[in-house]
């Protein structure tokens, strides 16, 4: 029996949902998302996304123990400049999101002896920090105090509870009398280094806060905070700028401090409060930043930065760079990039989260879930991320990384003004709302991106007319789409727009362009990857061999010149280099056998010249999915995604990599932090764990 939207049994538990968009007076809403997320108690997904996000939920997130997350704020520790309050927000806000997609009442119960702990640490002018109140502004003070408030407003999304919000309200009451006009100039507290960055991207719960209370006091403090950042301050001469120079193009790292991560949290909240005041100055301001992101810094596998700085690194991406991809920075990312899908419902946005998820998230999490990389590189070894904080048993990247896995559920598949939207073809089901009222489930069958092929059921009690959009990938240039038979037209790059009287039983057949591609390098031509749709294929030191010769990948584009004037001689000539504007692609033969825990692996055809310029011949070799590329975090797996033309094979893989993720003395190894009887098998679906 099919089960429809909304049962009495998930209103009880969940009476608010996720990303509530108005205050008590149902009026703070200036500007409303293009697109909604679904509820997450709603969405089941599975397949290797439903995998990962189940694996990363009881292997990581829920088996933390949770209380050393508390200690901070009660004790105190942070005292000298530590950063250890930012770790309970963090984690918080990603049990939040689990608890919603996997509403159990053990989940529940966590949250809310968790939450309790934190708001027993609240001071009687609603102060709640991991720092003396003699340290007030020092470091990271008002960093921690940011992701307090994000775990408490969350909360209350999540439960509506409403102390949650009271003790959300008192705290940022208490930064208003230390950093409200006539006080403590945010932008000039935290790090030097930073630009203040750290300080006042606690921008986004302050707006966050006034969304849900329609108190305009939180409003008029967000507005002054956003003014500071145009004036000139003890740190800088100039004043940050984040809105100027993001609306004139300025490239990213000569905004303010280039530290990616923070400052994308500055544009979160300037998201935010363009839903609260409609300003399209802030709009045009985060959108313009978020493609000057694309152009400059995000690299091939959907992330950026190196040793967490912005360092135009689309352009650099094909070196050996210090520590890159910085696993917070690209959750961050993906946050943003859901915050202008919503804001804007532009697929381009959701082209970016989906390759982001299979590449740069899924590669960051190691395969049981329950801990993280620090760094990830393009070439080289994976090596997890080192025990940053003992008192807390993680790292920043570790507490992190889950936020950005779980926004998954929410942008999936979402909701219109006409309609569902669908966003991520993975196996699952959605139950939805359509625009009349009416239930809709939505089911998901497939494969992909393992396969082309995907069939979407639509099932409904009655006959309803709505629209139903289809994300269209940029790099589809050839799909086919049918509803019950029936051909329909689409571009890449756009949403295809079906509507129609939808009933019981209708299907949605969607078949994409899983053609292998050539990409070539934004700073290198001499540097050439492969893709296929949104995956990145990567050589892994399991699947290929070293060896004393050169390969040339071999494009199907490529002509072969048979010369039988010289006894049949086969032979390539080069072409003109390629502008990068035009497709090329390469066939790819999936793999007669592969690592288990390797999910994809193509044969991809290479060009050996093993002679002079002639007598050129054809060879293979193996490459995988890049989050599967060096899965094993040892020095003996080795890989690398970036092929040189000619690639030598004797020289194939960058080695001690280790050395320039992580300065210590000793590479660091997985920590034992989970009880053993916790680590559950990750691919384990019974449907018992979750109902």
């Amino acid at each position: 029996m099919k089960r429809f939207l909304l049962s009495p049994v998930l209103i009880a538990i969940i009476p608010c949902t996720l990303y509530a968009q108005t205050g008590a007076d149902g009026s703070t809403i200036i500007a409303g998302d293009q697109l909604k997320p679904s509820s997450f108690s709603t969405v089941r997904m599975e397949g290797r996304v439903g995998q990962i996000i189940d694996s990363c939920i009881q292997n990581g997130v829920m088996a933390v123990d949770y209380g050393l997350y508390s200690l901070p704020f009660r004790d105190k520790t942070d005292k000298g400049g530590m950063f250890r309050g930012e770790f309970w927000g963090k984690w918080f806000t990603s049990a939040v999101l689990a608890t919603a997609y996997q509403p159990v009442p053990k989940h529940h119960e966590i949250l809310k002896k968790s939450i309790t702990e934190l708001m027993a640490t609240q001071e009687t002018d609603g102060r709640i920090s991991s720092y003396p109140r003699d340290e007030d502004f020092v470091n990271w003070d008002i960093w921690g105090r940011k992701y307090a408030l994000l775990g408490l407003v969350a909360y209350y999304d999540l439960t509506g509870d409403k102390n949650a919000l009271k003790a959300a309200r008192r705290a940022t009451d208490a930064l208003i009398d230390i950093a409200g006009p006539g006080k403590q100039k945010l932008t000039e507290t935290g790090l030097q280094v930073l630009g203040s960055m750290s300080s006042t991207s606690v921008l986004e719960p302050v707006v966050l806060v006034y969304l849900r209370t329609g108190d305009k006091k939180y409003l008029d403090f967000a507005k002054y905070m956003v003014s500071l950042w145009s004036e000139p301050n003890a740190y800088t001469d100039k004043g940050m700028r984040l809105i100027e120079d993001a609306l004139a193009g300025v490239p990213p790292i000569k905004i303010s401090s280039p530290k990616a991560y923070e400052i994308m949290s500055c544009y979160e909240g300037l998201c935010e409060l363009y839903r609260a005041t409609g300003d399209a100055r802030y709009l045009d301001a985060v959108v313009s930043f978020a493609e000057s992101l694309i152009a400059r810094e995000i690299m091939i596998v959907g992330s950026g930065s190196s040793s967490e700085l912005w360092c135009d690194g689309a352009f650099r991406q094909t070196e050996l760079l210090e520590q890159p991809m910085e696993t917070c920075v690209t959750t961050t990312w993906m946050k943003f990039c859901y915050q202008l899908l919503r804001l804007t419902g532009d697929p381009k946005w959701a082209d970016q989260l989906e390759t982001t998820l299979y590449n740069a998230l899924a590669g960051s999490m190691n395969n049981t879930g329950d801990w993280w990389a620090y760094f990830s590189p393009l070439a080289g070894e994976r090596m997890p991320s080192p025990m940053q904080v003992p008192q807390c048993q993680s790292s920043c990247c570790v507490a992190n990384g889950p936020r950005g896995l779980l926004t998954t559920p929410g942008w999936s598949v979402m909701t219109g003004n006409d309609g569902p939207v669908i966003n991520l073809y993975a196996p699952g089901t959605w139950d939805l709302i359509t625009p009349q009222g009416k239930a809709v489930q939505l089911v998901q069958h497939t494969t992909y991106p393992v396969d082309d092929h995907i069939e979407i059921s639509v099932h409904q009690k009655k006959p309803a007319r709505y629209t139903i959009s289809l994300r269209i990938p940029s790099w589809s240039k050839q799909h086919e789409i049918h509803i019950n038979g029936e051909s329909v037209s689409s571009s890449p790059g756009e949403y295809v727009r079906i509507t129609r009287d939808w009933k019981e039983g209708d299907r949605i057949s969607l078949k994409l362009d899983l053609r292998g591609r050539v990409v070539q390098s934004p700073g290198n031509v001499n540097n050439l990857a492969v893709m296929r749709g949104p995956i990145v294929l990567a050589l892994d030191s399991r699947l290929v061999e070293n060896a004393d010769y050169n390969l040339w990948l071999l494009p199907e584009h490529i002509v072969w010149t048979h010369a039988d004037d010289f006894g049949g001689l086969d032979y390539v000539l080069h072409e003109p280099i390629s502008t990068g504007e035009e497709e090329v692609y390469i066939e790819l033969k999936p793999a007669a056998s592969k690592p288990d825990d390797v999910w994809m692996a193509y044969e991809v055809p290479f060009l050996y010249r093993h002679t002079h310029f002639f007598e050129h011949t054809r060879k293979s070799l193996l490459m995988c999915d890049y989050a599967s590329a060096g899965n094993d975090y040892s020095t003996e797996n080795l890989f690398r995604v970036w092929i040189p033309q000619p690639l030598y094979m004797n020289d194939i893989f960058p080695e001690n990599t280790w050395k320039i993720l992580y300065r210590g003395e000793q590479r660091p190894e997985f920590p034992d932090t989970r009880k053993e009887s916790s680590r559950e098998n990750p691919w384990d679906r019974s449907e018992s764990k979750y109902n």
